[in-house]
């Protein structure tokens, strides 16, 4: 008897897909099973049913790369197995593009690929290899099609987290093949990237126009010790973002239609017509909506016309018309980072990432990682523990210092304070964090045992890089983040740190936003309450319900 169509699972799904597993007459029943159990695995990590998850790659794809097996306590290993055979399993219902190593190559492609360079750049090229070798496409044959042929497949019958990462790299390593290696083929790969761009380069403009916004610059972080200025200088950060401010706003002028030969000065962006121009290009792309980093860029430009260009009054008003239509009113913290800080309220969660410092440096002193593995764990252990405790800004936490910011006070044993003075910090205010001695033997052990594997002596960075010095805020955020989501399964940056000791302290102690002040270095409780004004309404409502179920439990008595 046939089954009934009604039982069967939704097409395109991966029921449909362990439908066709079990359909398969030629696989082993250990091979049947693992597919199998690989595609519920699939599903538990996803949060959903097989019936409610499509057996598209793309869509897998973009889904897996949001999954954190080791949080959940899968191995690694056992998760790129169950990624293989999800591959094979998907491959049963639809086309499904080979891996790098599992189609042979011809002769001919086999000889040029013995040629090549190093073992890199084979397993950059082998996917491509192999893709045109199954197709009988011989090196004299190979045109432009077959790659955007090539690249379609990445995207649509991959499991590939990036594939156009992946295409990038395959591009580079062609092109230098093609110079390097005897018999490569003649036709050139392009990567074309889906960022759209409309920065032009500096040498668009007349070096006027850079000069004098260097001039600007230079006055706004307090170059000429002699001069009175009206606002306090600005930290090389600010200074960064000013110049990107101005160049972007320069090149959106030339993208409204504005010849860059005539932008000479920053007198020529704060014109009237020019500054209205601009700032519609900026709308335009977001529809016709203001952001907060179009009403910033408008406040730079307006700060231009009043210090700089030293505009007339009623031209400074208008401009201040123009700001405050484009100011995106907005109270406390972002939507989206609320939004990252609600699984900390999961007690589970919490405690993974609060305990994480401990199981990072626990991996590290093992013995079963290479030794400069576990030095880079135990960095990012000390890292991780530094933000938990001491909150500060991560260009603050690359810059830390052993002798300078690592202080003990005089015979008082295993206390320790991080101590950073004023100047060194964004709001010029001092920071000065006591640390538990628990942080500050986890802190010890890093610098006595692990630390010497990453530098040498004279180098007294706390987090050093391998030329010298500190290493980049990008490099160790980047360990941060990835650390946190590998055992934790969350996305924390760096500052978000400073967000989460805000939220876990208001949430045990409502209102105590004086406390948090002092923790972030704040300069006024105003701007603390402005930021996590509500953060405590989770536990209020909390306290409220179980309140409400005191009373319902307790009946009708008075």
């Amino acid at each position: 008897m046939a089954p009934d169509p009604a039982s069967r699972a939704p097409a395109g799904t991966l029921a449909a897909v362990l439908e066709a597993i079990a359909a398969v007459p030629d696989l082993t029943p250990q091979r049947r099973q693992n597919m199998a159990s690989a595609l519920r695995t699939v599903a538990r990590m996803l949060g959903r049913t097989l019936e409610a998850i499509p057996a598209d790659p793309r869509q897998l794809a973009r889904r897996l790369v949001e999954v954190a097996p080791e949080a959940a306590g899968i191995t690694r290993a056992h998760w790129a197995n169950t990624r293989s055979r999800l591959r094979a399993a998907l491959e049963l219902t639809r086309p499904m593009l080979p891996g790098r190593q599992l189609q042979p190559l011809s002769p001919v492609w086999q000889a040029l690929y013995e040629r090549l360079p190093s073992t890199n750049r084979q397993m950059q090229l082998s996917r491509l290899l192999r893709y045109l070798s199954a197709r009988g496409i011989e090196p004299g044959m190979v045109t432009e099609a077959h790659s955007e042929a090539f690249v379609t497949a990445l995207k649509e019958e991959t499991l590939l987290r990036d594939p156009e990462a992946t295409w990038r790299d395959i591009v580079w390593a062609w092109n230098r093949s093609r110079q390097e290696v005897a018999g490569w083929p003649e036709v050139t790969f392009a990567f074309a990237s889906r960022r759209k761009t409309y920065s032009l380069p500096w040498t668009s403009f007349p070096p006027s126009l850079k000069a004098d916004i260097d001039r600007y610059l230079d006055r706004l972080t307090g170059c000429d010790l002699t001069e009175d200025m009206p606002f306090r200088p600005v930290g090389p950060a600010t200074r960064h973002l000013r110049e990107r401010q101005l160049h972007t706003f320069a090149s959106a002028l030339v993208q409204r239609g504005r010849d860059p030969s005539t932008i000479c000065t920053l007198a020529d962006l704060v014109a009237p017509d020019a500054f209205k121009d601009a700032l519609r290009f900026f709308l335009d792309r977001r529809g016709g909506k203001s952001s907060r980093g179009i009403e910033e860029i408008a406040r730079t430009l307006k700060s231009v016309a009043k210090y700089w260009v030293k505009l007339d009054v009623a031209t400074l008003d208008s401009m201040s018309r123009l700001v405050r239509q484009l100011s995106v009113k907005h109270r406390g913290m972002t939507a989206k980072n609320r939004e990252r800080l609600r699984p900390i309220g999961d007690p589970a969660i919490r405690h993974a990432f609060l305990d994480l410092p401990r199981k990072l440096t626990r991996m590290a002193e093992s013995g079963k990682l290479r030794p400069t593995r576990a030095a880079l764990l135990a960095q990012t252990a000390v890292a991780i523990e530094i933000l938990q405790q001491a909150p500060m800004r991560i260009h603050n936490l690359i810059n830390l210092d052993i002798d300078r910011h690592l202080v003990r006070p005089a015979r008082i044993r295993g206390d320790l304070h991080i101590v950073i003075p004023g100047h060194e910090v964004k709001n010029n205010q001092e920071l000065d964090y006591p640390l538990p001695e628990e942080s500050a033997a986890l802190i010890g052990r890093y610098i006595e045992h692990h630390r010497p594997l990453l530098t040498t002596a004279e180098n007294r960075a706390l987090f050093p890089g391998p030329r010298g010095g500190a290493k980049s805020e990008h490099t160790l955020a980047l360990q941060i983040t990835k650390a946190i989501f590998r055992f934790v399964g969350i996305r924390v940056n760096p500052h978000l740190f400073r967000h989460i000791a805000a939220m876990l302290h208001l949430l045990q102690n409502p209102g105590e936003y004086a406390v948090v002040t002092r923790v972030l270095g704040n300069r006024s409780i105003d701007v603390t309450a402005a930021h996590y004004t509500g953060l405590e309404t989770t536990a209020a409502v909390r306290h409220y319900d179980q309140t409400i179920l005191s009373l319902r439990r307790r009946g009708p008595r008075p």
